[in-house]
C-alpha cells in the first residue's frame, strides 16, 4: 500500500512539472500579466467594416427578393394531366393529319345480275289446273339444279300443248319459252296428297321440260334405250336409296329426299347404294312411265322431314327458281301478266284420267 501511494505521489510531481508555464506562484520571477479590463472579453474591432472577416473569398451577392402581386382574375387553372391516360406528344416525323380531311368516295353499287329467265308467282297454276299453294319457302336452298346445262322450262305437262288436256303437240315451240309456271298441287286422280296443298289428289312435283323443240324431235326418232340427249344430275352429295320402276330416289347429305321420275332406265348412271357428288350424272331424261304415256320431261320431287319422324313433300319451285339462277348466273324476274299462259279453262270430260 506505501508502495502505491510514493508512486501516485510521484506521478503528481511531474505533472506539476509540465505545468509549470500555467501554474504560478510568489516568486516564480515571471513579469506580472495585466488583467483583461471589463467588457472586452477579444481584441478590439477594427476601425473599418470588413467584408471577409474569415478569408473565404467574395460572396455572391444575394438576390432581392421579388414580391409579385396576385391576378386580381386568373381565370380557370390549367387542367393537371391525366396519369392514367395523358396526352402523346405528336410525332415530329408523322405528318399532320388533316383536321378536315374530305370523306372517301362511297363503293359503287355492284351491278345486278343480268335477268336471264322469267317466271310466275309460286302457286299461279294455269287456270282450271288446280288450287296452288302461294307458299314461297325454298326447302332445298343452295341445290344444283337437276339438269345439268340444257335449257329447262317449268310448266304442266297435262295442261300444255301435247299434254292429255291440252291437246297438241309436245314439240310445239310454245312450250320452250318463258314465263315458268307452277304446277306443284295440279289434279290428279289418283290419291296422291300432301298436307301442303289446300286440296286432295295433287301433282306432288315439279315438271321440268327440257332441251328444244329439235331436241323434243330428235328424242322422238330415236329407241327409248337411246335417249341420252339431256342430263340428270344430283341436285347435292347423297346416297342412291332406291331405284323403281321409272325413278331414282336421292337422299342427300341434308337429310332431305329427292324424286327423279321419267329417266331413262336403261341408260342410268349410278346403282342403287351408290354414293354420288353434287353434280354428278345420275341419268338421262326421257319419258319412262311403266308403259304409261307421258312427254319428255324430269318429274322432279323434293321430300322434307317432319317432327312425326317421317317424310312429306314439299313444293320445289322456289328452291329450282334459286337454283337456276345460280346455274345461270343470272337472275330471274318474276312476272304477273303475260300472254303465254293457256287463256280458256280446260273442260275435262268425265272419264278423264289426270296423270303425270
Amino acid at each position: 500500500m506505501r508502495r502505491i501511494e510514493g508512486v501516485l505521489i510521484a506521478g503528481l510531481l511531474l505533472g506539476l512539472t509540465a505545468c509549470g508555464d500555467l501554474i504560478r506562484y510568489p516568486g516564480d520571477g515571471r513579469r506580472d500579466i495585466e488583467p483583461t479590463p471589463p467588457g472586452a472579453p477579444g481584441p478590439p474591432p477594427p476601425s473599418e467594416p470588413v467584408t471577409d472577416p474569415y478569408n473565404e473569398g467574395e460572396p455572391d451577392p444575394t438576390p432581392p427578393i421579388e414580391i409579385t402581386e396576385p391576378d386580381p382574375d386568373p381565370g380557370p387553372a390549367d387542367p393537371e394531366p391525366d396519369p392514367v391516360n395523358p396526352t402523346p406528344e405528336p410525332d415530329p416525323e408523322q405528318p399532320t393529319p388533316d383536321p378536315d380531311p374530305t370523306p372517301p368516295a362511297p363503293e359503287p353499287e355492284p351491278e345486278p345480275l343480268p335477268i336471264k329467265f322469267q317466271y310466275r308467282p309460286a302457286g299461279d297454276l294455269i287456270p282450271g289446273s288446280g288450287t296452288g299453294t302461294t307458299n314461297t319457302t325454298v326447302y332445298a336452298p343452295d341445290i344444283t339444279f337437276p339438269v345439268k346445262d340444257a335449257p329447262a322450262y317449268l310448266q304442266s305437262m297435262v295442261w300444255r300443248f301435247g299434254g292429255g288436256i291440252g291437246g297438241g303437240d309436245q314439240c310445239d315451240p310454245r312450250n320452250y319459252d318463258y314465263p315458268w309456271q307452277d304446277n306443284f298441287c295440279e289434279k290428279r286422280s289418283r290419291t296422291r296428297n300432301t298436307p301442303l296443298c289446300p286440296t286432295n289428289k295433287v301433282h306432288q312435283g315439279q315438271d321440268i321440260r327440257v332441251g328444244t323443240p329439235e331436241g323434243c324431235n330428235e328424242l322422238r326418232r330415236v329407241s327409248p334405250a337411246d335417249r341420252t340427249l339431256y342430263e340428270a344430275v344430283a341436285v347435292e352429295p347423297g346416297l342412291i336409296e332406291y331405284i323403281g320402276p321409272y325413278w331414282v330416289r336421292l337422299r342427300g347429305d341434308s337429310g332431305i329426299l329427292y324424286n327423279y321420275i321419267h329417266l331413262n332406265m336403261a341408260r342410268l348412271e349410278i346403282a342403287e347404294l351408290d354414293t354420288v357428288t353434287e353434280g354428278q350424272t345420275l341419268g338421262y331424261i326421257s319419258n319412262d312411265f311403266g308403259g304409261t304415256p307421258t312427254t319428255f320431261h324430269l318429274h322432279f320431287e323434293i321430300k322434307v322431314p317432319t317432327e312425326a319422324a317421317s317424310y312429306t313433300h314439299a313444293p320445289p319451285y322456289m328452291s329450282l327458281v334459286e337454283a337456276y339462277a345460280r346455274r345461270e348466273s343470272g337472275r330471274g324476274e318474276e312476272v304477273i301478266d303475260d300472254s303465254i299462259s293457256i287463256a280458256s279453262i280446260p273442260t275435262i270430260p268425265d272419264d278423264f284420267e289426270i296423270i303425270e
